[in-house]
């Protein structure tokens, strides 16, 4: 069966060749919008219940998502004007089997008065072991690599996800080990993410994450709300205890996903 988007570029493609002229920039518009609301109907997208913490998910094979993350980073909570980054990453993910999906990014970042700069490109991938259910954690393996664009230094991240639901619960934890290499220092260093969250109705998710690594941890809300083909996720990090210079006393984290 041919896909919606194939129907509509064909639709498209006629069109163009009997009035013998290419569409205006109104109608290409119109049609871009009706490929992408039409085009999600039958997507598994991966809706996330978390914005710091991964779930049991892959897309099924052949299908596609696009997701942005839109993460603002403060070294001051009490004092956030002029002191924070923003950081912006464009994921596209694609389904290559029903167990294995990959994403690439591109990921852009702006410091206080500056202009925004790209930062560099990352490419994930993420295998679920088994079916939902037949472990007692459902296991899935993340492995990430990061790019610089003068590919002088790169950075390795691997996770395991382990997830469970409890009727309307649902317990993610992600134990994570990031490896850096090609500057000055090679460094390795441990990390987490976890969270609870509650499925109020078919859209709506609202829960609690905690993350953290060497010289910084947190925790705080986060609320989700959506379906297959659009999600949406809002969470936020207040810092718990002491922070290392450098790192952020708090961020806050905004992610959209459209099912293509």
């Amino acid at each position: 069966m041919r896909s919606t988007f194939a129907n509509e570029m064909e639709t498209s493609r006629r069109s163009a060749a009997g009035g013998g002229r290419i569409a205006g920039p109104a109608t290409a518009f119109a049609l871009a919008c009706g490929i992408l609301l039409s085009s999600g109907g039958n997507a598994d997208a991966d809706q996330r219940s978390y914005v710091w913490t991964y779930e049991y998910s892959t897309l099924e094979q052949g299908e596609a998502e696009i997701e942005s993350y839109f993460t603002l980073s403060t070294p001051d909570q009490g004092k956030m004007e002029g002191q924070t980054t923003a950081q912006h990453q464009v994921e596209i993910e694609i389904g290559m089997t029903d167990r294995f999906d990959i994403g690439i990014y591109q990921v852009f970042s702006q410091a206080p008065g500056e202009a925004m700069q790209y930062e560099g490109f990352k490419l994930r991938a993420r295998y679920r072991i088994g079916e939902k259910g037949e472990y007692w954690l459902d296991p899935l393996i993340y492995a990430e690599y990061k790019g610089m664009p003068d590919f002088a230094e790169h950075e390795m991240e691997t996770k395991l996800v382990l997830a469970r639901d409890f009727d309307r619960f649902r317990l993610a934890l992600n134990p994570t080990l990031e490896f850096k290499f090609g500057g000055e220092e090679e460094e390795v260093e441990a990390a987490y993410a976890a969270g609870i969250r509650y499925r109020v109705n078919d859209l709506l998710r609202v829960g609690l994450e905690a993350k953290g690594g060497e010289g910084a941890h947190y925790v705080g809300p986060v609320i989700a709300h959506g379906g297959e083909r659009f999600w949406t996720a809002l969470g936020t990090a207040f810092h718990v205890g002491d922070v290392d210079p450098g790192k952020a006393e708090f961020e806050v984290r905004l992610l959209l996903g459209i099912g293509l």
